[in-house]
């Protein structure tokens, strides 16, 4: 038997952050009819996090199907990285050996066929990107993260995307919208160039060949059950157009 989860920030005290917000209630929605598959956690760090899917899969007698960690990225930050509460989760963080405990706790859990996503926009990213100040560029190191956490759990497959990860209407529904784009106008910064020619590109890191593969945009089905794209996501209807216009009119200083 396998459970899936969906692992959602506990919202700051006194800070209004609606598209969080959104997903507690939608993931509780799903979860609510059908407990013994998908279990939606809003945690306040990775300690709580871990200990609660353990307690559900003990409790369930069952191993790790695929468990996906919703979160904000940080593109000002210079690196990819994912919230679990007050944790920040990157390749820098999981070298601390308290991080590393927490999340060894899902290994006697994980197998070959769990798939651990990471939510957050840039959470794969392998590009180099200008700051937000143009100053300097730093490599995101995208693929790093995703190696520490396939070192941890040792088995089972990791994804995360090299752009934005929009979980607006479709992300229960098998439809490409995690590969879509933000339509802030600080989105359309000249430094945010490498997430636009990168936008809907998944990577997908195999933790028991020790191997990094591109994937397809994922979502999840009902169940939380994984789902890759059929198709890449530059394939979709009136990818080409879009995309066009937007990379062609970016724009130095949008970002304030």
């Amino acid at each position: 038997k396998k459970m899936n989860f969906f692992i959602v920030s506990k919202r700051k005290k006194g800070k209004l952050d609606l598209a969080t917000r959104y997903n507690v209630l939608r993931s509780k929605f799903k979860a609510f009819f059908c407990r013994s598959q998908f279990v939606a956690i809003v945690a306040s760090d990775t300690k709580q996090a871990c200990d609660k899917i353990t307690q559900k899969l003990r409790k369930n007698d069952a191993s790790l199907g695929t468990i996906w960690f919703d979160s904000h990225g940080m593109y000002k930050k210079g690196y990819s990285l994912f919230f679990i509460g007050q944790d920040e989760i990157s390749y820098i963080s999981l070298k601390d050996s308290v991080l590393i405990s927490d999340f060894e706790k899902l290994s006697p859990f994980v197998d070959p066929n769990t798939r651990l996503v990471i939510g957050s926009c840039y959470g794969g990213a392998t590009y180099t990107r200008t700051s937000i100040d143009y100053k300097d560029s730093t490599r995101m190191n995208g693929d790093s993260l995703m190696i520490a956490i396939g070192k941890i759990i040792r088995n089972g497959k990791v994804y995360a995307s090299e752009s934005w990860v929009m979980t607006k209407p479709g992300l229960f529904r098998r439809r490409p919208s995690v590969g879509g784009f933000p339509g802030r106008k600080l989105f359309r910064d000249v430094c945010y160039e490498p997430a636009w020619k990168n936008m809907g590109v998944w990577n997908q890191y195999d933790a028991g060949l020790g191997k990094i593969s591109k994937s397809n945009p994922v979502s999840l089905d009902r169940y939380g059950n994984l789902i890759v794209r059929g198709i890449p996501y530059n394939h979709e209807r009136n990818f080409k157009k879009s995309y066009h216009k937007k990379i062609t009119r970016l724009q130095a200083n949008l970002y304030k």
